[in-house]
């Protein structure tokens, strides 16, 4: 009794922070019971408890001593959003973007028993992360090393192949709850290994046909795919009711009195509802008026966003041209690019956190002869570039990759910031890479790269507010290679590339008023960078200073280079 009240009390304070807008902790929610059972049977810091996704470990915060600090999550010199080493002993390891948490929890499970330890070692990934390749890397190697590991797989009913006539959940019913504590007892697992020894001894036939009937039996009595895990080497147990900690803390103490188990997967089914305050949302409704009512799109997201008049100048370009399709991979969905499925859902593919998978796939759809666009978060492209490398770029095939999320992303931390793509994007030999100043600009890049048939382009656009000017409806495509002068003066060059050029603007205008005459320039291309007009500006300004938001290496570095290598240092102008 004690255990749910805790549970309620913090699903209570959970709830709280939800009411005043701090953060969407749908998924810490989820896993309230979760968390404390697992905090009750293990004892953390000393078993190391490793988590995939940052937005499940808030109830996990609160139980370890960070309380008092909640309310200063995501923000400066405040809490993380995720787990994090220097942060708390109870956080052994940083949860990032997913997927990682098996194969950090296998790394320390082996260093473990290389060190003649006894800790334990817990690791909770969701089913968001299961379309990730790395977990099935790790779980093969766990079940290969055979290394005592558990882990638990936070199944919270998502899918991405949403259904309305067909409820995808497995059910908890008392036959199943009782088999899960069943199979994690020592009884039964001792009981299944000598079991296992004798057939090996009466000989092999009759071993593979016991092994073919215990697969076969835990499969009839185990939901859909369960013995997928078997195969890879991981003991399955489950499904057990996430959130009734009685039966989590019966199965799970059953697991950690085994001396040696090898690797095991506990399956807990969970609800995302539970303590949710009720929210109303526009973006369930379908559209009246099909896929003609492009106006729609934005008449009902609000507040605007780069977001919107990305997914707006999609929508117009997909109209015209039925080629054009959408590939979109991250942990959720923004509710612009929702409405963009809504609209052509023939047309629209999400995968969910497979961004190499994403990547590979729009190659393919690009080799047969549509045109993709590939729509990935800045922060979550980085883990798709072997595949930008090497199945795009090299073989020149036309992607065009929209980085959304791009530069600082705030109270988001570091984990989701968008610094590298300019660096990593702009030094392969055949990618197009481009930046918008404004909406207007942004719309007029999707019709460019709409256009590009013979090798792959991207822009990037971070996830702020619009500049908020007025859009022509006739959008030309821009000259690849082009920027243009904003603002004329004499004395300094404000170079800027993409979102940064409003902040060009801004301190134009401040120095004005100085007395100080700068020319504002947008760059839009920092490959291939417009030559022409980077001289002009080196020949006309006694100084040219690049503005951008990213990473050493980037659009900056490539403007010094050029001048460097074109002479331009030797004269008046300083860079």
């Amino acid at each position: 009794m004690e255990l749910k009240q805790l549970s309620d009390e913090i699903r209570g304070e959970l709830s709280l922070m939800v009411s005043k807008g701090q953060k969407n902790l749908k998924a810490s929610l989820s896993v309230v019971e979760l968390t404390v059972a697992v905090h009750y049977v293990f004892h953390a810091p000393v078993d190391k408890i490793l988590w995939d996704i940052g937005d499940q470990t808030y109830a996990h915060k609160l139980l370890t001593g960070r309380r008092s600090l909640m309310s200063t999550l995501g923000q400066k010199s405040g809490l993380s959003g995720y787990t994090c080493r220097s942060e708390s002993e109870f956080d052994p390891f940083g949860a990032a973007h997913g997927c990682n948490s098996i194969s950090a929890g296998l790394g320390l499970a082996v260093a473990r028993d290389i060190k003649g330890k006894r800790e334990r070692i817990v690791t909770i990934i969701s089913n968001e992360t299961t379309s990730t390749g790395q977990v099935y890397e790790a779980m093969s190697n766990a079940g290969y090393l055979d290394s005592n590991l558990v882990v638990i797989l936070n199944d919270s009913r998502h899918s991405l192949h949403h259904k309305s006539n067909v409820d995808s959940r497995t059910p908890i019913t008392a036959i199943s709850s009782s088999w899960s504590k069943v199979q994690s007892s020592k009884t039964f697992r001792k009981f299944r290994e000598v079991a296992k020894g004798l057939t090996k001894r009466v000989g092999k036939g009759l071993y593979e046909w016991a092994a073919k009937v215990d697969e076969y039996a835990r499969g009839m009595l185990g939901p859909t795919g369960s013995t997928l895990f078997e195969e890879l080497g991981l003991y399955y147990i489950g499904p057990v009711d996430g959130n009734n900690v009685e039966d989590l803390i019966c199965v799970l103490q059953e697991v950690a009195s085994l001396d040696s188990m090898g690797p095991v997967l506990i399956h807990v089914m969970t609800n995302e509802n539970i303590g949710e305050p009720k929210k109303m949302s526009e973006t369930g409704k379908n559209l009246d008026g099909g896929s003609s009512n492009i106006d729609s799109l934005i008449a009902r997201l609000g507040p605007q966003t780069y977001d919107h008049y990305f997914i707006e100048a999609l929508s117009m370009e997909a109209e015209k041209d039925k080629d054009i399709v959408a590939v979109h991979a991250a942990m959720r969905m923004e509710p612009s690019i929702e409405l963009f499925q809504e609209n052509f859902p023939d047309r629209f593919f999400d995968v969910g956190m497979a961004e190499q998978h994403a990547v590979t796939f729009s190659a393919g759809l690009a080799c047969g002869g549509l045109k993709p666009f590939c729509i990935i978060p800045s922060a979550y492209l980085q883990r798709a570039y072997d595949q930008i490398v090497h199945d795009v770029d090299r073989q020149k095939v036309p992607v065009r990759f929209a980085i959304t999320n791009a530069g600082m992303v705030g109270s988001d931390g570091p984990v989701c910031s968008g610094s590298f793509d300019v660096t990593f994007m702009s030094c392969l030999p055949n990618m197009i890479v481009m930046a918008p100043s404004d909406e207007f600009e942004l719309a007029r890049m999707v019709v460019t790269a709409a256009q590009i048939d013979d090798q792959p382009v991207c822009f990037r656009y971070p996830r702020g507010s619009i500049v908020g000017i007025d859009i022509p409806m006739c959008r030309t495509p821009i000259e690849i290679g082009k920027g243009k002068v904003l603002i004329e003066g004499k004395d300094v060059a404000l170079l800027g590339y993409g979102a940064m050029v409003q902040n060009c603007l801004m301190a134009q205008s401040l120095l004005s008023k100085l007395g100080v005459e700068v020319t504002v320039a947008d760059a839009r291309f920092c490959k291939p960078l417009d030559i022409k007009l980077v001289r002009d500006l080196c020949e006309n300004h006694a100084f040219l200073i690049t503005v951008e938001e990213g990473s050493v290496g980037g659009f900056g570095s490539h403007v010094a280079q050029f001048i460097a290598l074109d002479g331009k240092l030797d004269g008046r102008v300083k860079s």
